[in-house]
């Protein structure tokens, strides 16, 4: 799962063309890599047509979009979390591509994203003392039941218990990255898209 902008307007360069993305039932695998290829270069050309970020990534970007952005109305912070479509017209682009730009050339956000670094760190060392409490659990699971593929939603249910109990422990913050090079990227796409969708 994950985040895609689209931009409204998007400023495209001259003799850029957009391939075709009518793609027939037919197509072979090369046709189809073709395609992708075709449609990855006129992506990276154009950087206003199109932004991605997986869940993981997205996450820490809206939240910092959400920090910074002070003339954001409720309404538009809450549409950065989710894929409706909401989209953000192109004055609005522009101010969250000038309040980012500000942020990166401030000495807080090396010293934000080293933090974040540490704080993934951190909780990656923390996670694997949980999966291995996870292992312990299922080798007990096993051995009560005889079912080397047991999940946990089949375990005995003391044993279920404790994995819920486990599992809540889990620090997820190992799984959002946070870099400066993916909010440049960003800022790329703000400032040529002529307002976008979240999609």
């Amino acid at each position: 799962m994950g985040f895609d902008l689209y931009g409204i307007n998007p400023t495209i360069k001259p003799g850029s063309k957009k391939p075709s993305v009518h793609i027939r039932s037919a197509a072979s695998d090369a046709e189809l890599k073709k395609l992708f290829e075709q449609q990855r270069k006129f992506e990276e050309a154009n950087a206003g047509v199109y932004f991605r970020n997986n869940v993981w990534w997205w996450r820490p970007l809206a939240d910092l979009v959400e920090h910074l952005c002070f003339f954001l109305d409720e309404k538009q912070k809450e549409h950065l979390h989710d894929n409706s479509g909401y989209t953000y017209n192109k004055a609005t682009a522009l101010k969250i591509a000038e309040a980012l730009s500000v942020f990166v050339k401030s000495d807080v956000a090396k010293k934000t994203e080293d933090k974040h670094k540490q704080m993934m760190k951190k909780a990656a060392i923390h996670n694997k003392k949980i999966d291995l409490k996870m292992k312990s659990l299922k080798m007990d699971a096993i051995a009560r039941t005889g079912n080397k593929n047991i999940a946990p939603r089949d375990y005995p249910k003391d044993l279920s218990d404790k994995w819920n109990k486990i599992y809540r422990e889990y620090d997820s913050s190992a799984h959002y990255p946070f870099s400066l090079e993916n909010i440049k990227k960003f800022i790329k796409f703000l400032r040529k898209c002529g307002g976008f969708r979240v999609c």
